[in-house]
């Protein structure tokens, strides 16, 4: 044999080659002795004439394809892993005891073969050059040191990016100076830990929905999840969720520390968790900007017979603080018939804020369920509920705000248990404003308290607007209400609207020497 073609295990070449060329490769193949077997048969990756629901399959793969990749079931499609292991990355390898070790830059061009792979951090990486990672699954960045950075020199814009892909870890890192960032679309089951974003670094999220043709007759389910992660000042977060009801995202964030902003989009099915985490030190807009946007489009929402469909918003156990608004939820369109929407806020602490510490807006939202539960509203500007009918608070503090304590517009509140205003000051009611047909309901477990606020103009304690039939409703009667030396400018030092409260056994008046109008 004149010439001979060797092939090693463990490196693959994968080339989509068109029909017409396929005679001279195999010429080429076959270039040796008669008595000779062919060294290879490339027949296995030629690939064929595909129907246009194969074409369309190639577009958006599913967890499915993902995973059969991942075995090597489909090698052609997707271009598979051409091995699987450990690699250790630095920019001095010299000075590495492990191998194989190598600079960033030798994997960086396309990461998209590594399935199955785990990259160790050691010290210092320079990102010189966009990393890509598309469609693969079970792929780890890891800081092996406290000092594992990954540092951005010379890109600008996308630094990581990371698409249809499944079981991604991204875990004890720094991500560092200059303008990068992590962008994600469809990447599921993605866990981001125990890492720090700083300098103008960023990460974006998103979740696209799956195409019609890929729906199924069970819910698909994905996660992501963050754990003790950091944004320093400079850096920002997007979560931007627009799957509808293809699949179901449940989304954990514990211990998410720092800047998140612009914040998060949501607009499909999920459940979202938010709890030990803090929110501070954003000057041009709200610690957590969390925005119900736009339509769903009907292709984007699959029924699922028999399941009703419900996502969850939960924040729990985490402050807002030092920023211009501090927790700011807000509805505009959305699929009514599609998803119910259930926000509960519980244990959480809002403080400081310049201008509202807790901003909703449920405009679009008129049956989403909202309660807010054994939470603190201390020192902000004010704080606003506009346009919500199904909104509850059990065990609500509001003080030391600086522009009403409490504004209702167009909404229907419930108090169930505990609602306590203290030392707040405002121009048209110092503790409680109730405006534009607002209407408080007090439910027979509720205890009201009303302490040392002030209007410059009217109602100290509480202002009800009188010409939109604003009101308060009480559920039973001799419910507790403490009206403590609260003072107006001009009228109504407790009370200025509301004065029926006080003729009937509606509330049991822990004080009665109060000052109404």
């Amino acid at each position: 044999m004149k010439d001979e073609y060797r092939f090693w295990p463990g490196l693959l070449l994968v080339a989509r080659i068109p029909l017409p060329h396929m005679k001279c490769i195999k010429k080429l193949f076959r270039k040796q002795d008669d008595d000779d077997e062919l060294l290879l048969d490339i027949t296995e990756f030629i690939e064929p004439i595909k129907t246009v629901d194969q074409q369309k399959r190639e577009i958006v793969p599913s967890s499915t394809d993902i995973r059969r990749c991942a075995s090597r079931e489909s090698v052609v499609e997707f271009s598979c892993s051409v091995s699987s292991g450990q690699y250790y990355v630095s920019d001095d390898c010299s000075s590495v005891t492990q191998s194989p070790c190598n600079p960033l830059s030798v994997y960086a061009g396309n990461m998209s073969q590594y399935s199955n792979t785990i990259f160790y951090f050691i010290g210092t990486s320079s990102m010189i050059s966009d990393v890509y990672m598309i469609s693969v699954s079970n792929v780890t960045l890891h800081g092996l040191d406290q000092s594992s950075s990954i540092v951005c020199k010379e890109v600008s814009k996308t630094s990581i990016s990371i698409k249809l892909s499944i079981n991604i870890t991204i875990t004890n890192s720094s991500f560092a100076t200059g303008s990068g960032r992590i962008d994600t679309s469809n990447a599921f089951d993605l866990i981001i830990s125990s890492s720090v974003f700083s300098a103008s670094y960023f990460l974006d999220i998103y979740y696209a929905p799956l195409p019609a043709y890929r729906s199924s007759s069970e819910l698909l389910h994905y996660s992501l999840m963050l754990t003790n992660v950091i944004f320093n000042t400079g850096s920002r977060m997007e979560l931007i969720m627009s799957h509808g009801t293809t699949y179901n995202v449940s989304i954990i964030f514990d211990h998410v520390h720092g800047c998140i902003e612009p914040g998060f989009q949501v607009k499909g099915l999920f459940y979202f968790l938010i709890i030990n985490s803090l929110f501070y030190d954003v000057n041009v807009g709200p610690g957590l900007f969390i925005d119900f946007d736009k339509n769903l489009e009907s292709a984007d929402c699959t029924y699922y017979r028999g399941i009703q469909l419900t996502s969850t918003l939960v924040i729990e156990d985490s402050q807002f603080y030092n920023n211009k608004q501090g927790l700011k939820i807000f509805g505009n369109k959305y699929l009514l018939e599609a998803i119910n929407y259930h926000i509960i806020i519980k244990s959480c602490l809002i403080y400081d804020n310049i201008n509202e510490g807790l901003f909703i807006d449920a405009k679009f939202l008129k049956l989403t369920q909202i309660e807010i539960i054994d939470t603190e509203l201390i020192g902000n500007g004010g704080n606003n509920i506009m346009n919500s009918n199904a909104i509850s608070l059990s065990n609500v503090t509001v003080a030391n705000s600086t522009y009403t304590g409490l504004s209702l517009t167009a909404s229907l509140v419930i108090i169930k248990n505990d609602f306590i205003f203290e030392n707040n000051t405002g121009v048209v009611g110092g503790g409680l404003a109730i405006n534009d047909s607002s209407v408080l309901i007090v439910s027979s477990s509720a205890n009201l308290e009303f302490i040392d606020n002030h209007a410059s103009y009217k109602g100290g304690g509480i202002y009800s607007e009188e010409s939109t039939f604003s009101d308060i409703k009480s559920m039973a009667q001799n419910i507790p209400l403490t009206l403590i030396n609260n003072t107006a400018g001009l009228v109504g030092g407790d009370m200025y609207g509301v004065y029926g409260m006080t003729q009937s056994n509606q509330f049991n008046l822990t004080n009665p020497n109060i000052s109404s109008t």
